[in-house]
């Protein structure tokens, strides 16, 4: 199964650096106490799981390097995501309070199931939004919500199951304290490695299918 294919891999590579994942990880437990300075530990974090994917080295300078080229996109991104995230429970609480709007059960049956959905979507895109942003030439943000869109939609199956993951390994981190600065380093490692992993496979079939038709379309 391709999710875990993409698990072995990500582990695989986590090892090999772990403790500079441990590190950069703890800096951002402290920047996220901050608020602000999170988007940029963020971007450092995501950028060293992008080398290591590579295969290639990791370094201080390239962290740093990584928090100021790509700081003020991952604040940016961030915000945006943080938005979503707000307007999702905004829509729960203000259809789930009779006080604010009274709505009959039989309108519920048919909004809270959208809303879920939205919501699980959602955190599918913030799964591969930071990934999206280093792994892109030109990262803008309608480039790397579109891209987080389109691989949720055409690899469901396996997105679900490297989310199940990404909370269990969460709600474990938080159950052992002591494993959270751990936590960073992982998830992005597994965010950078199905990215790079999901969009080889839809390249090469689609690249594919493509090949195919226009050969078709050239006999005929």
């Amino acid at each position: 199964m391709q999710a875990i294919r993409i698990i072995i891999n990500a582990v695989k590579t986590y090892y090999e650096e772990i403790l500079f994942f441990f590190a950069t990880g703890a800096i951002l437990l402290v920047s996220a106490l901050l608020i602000i300075p999170l988007p940029f530990a963020l971007a450092g974090v995501w950028m060293i799981a992008h080398r290591a994917v590579r295969g290639l080295g990791v370094n201080w300078r390239l962290y740093w390097e990584a928090v100021k080229q790509y700081g003020l996109r991952s604040l940016g991104l961030s915000l945006v995501l943080a938005l979503g995230y707000g307007l999702l429970a905004a829509n729960v609480w203000f259809y789930t309070t009779p006080d604010v709007w009274p709505i009959s059960g039989s309108v519920l049956v048919w909004i809270r199931p959208v809303v879920f959905i939205i919501g699980l979507v959602w955190i599918c895109i913030s799964f591969y939004a930071y990934a999206f942003l280093i792994e892109l030439e030109e990262p803008r943000l309608l480039a790397i919500l579109r891209g987080s869109l389109s691989l949720t939609f055409v690899k469901p199956v396996t997105t679900l199951l490297l989310l199940i993951v990404t909370l269990l390994l969460t709600a474990l981190s938080i159950a052992v304290p002591v494993l959270l600065p751990a936590l960073p380093g992982l998830i992005a490692t597994l965010s950078i490695t199905a990215v790079r992993t999901l969009v080889s496979a839809v390249r090469a079939k689609y690249g594919s299918a493509t090949e195919e038709s226009s050969t078709t379309d050239s006999t005929e």
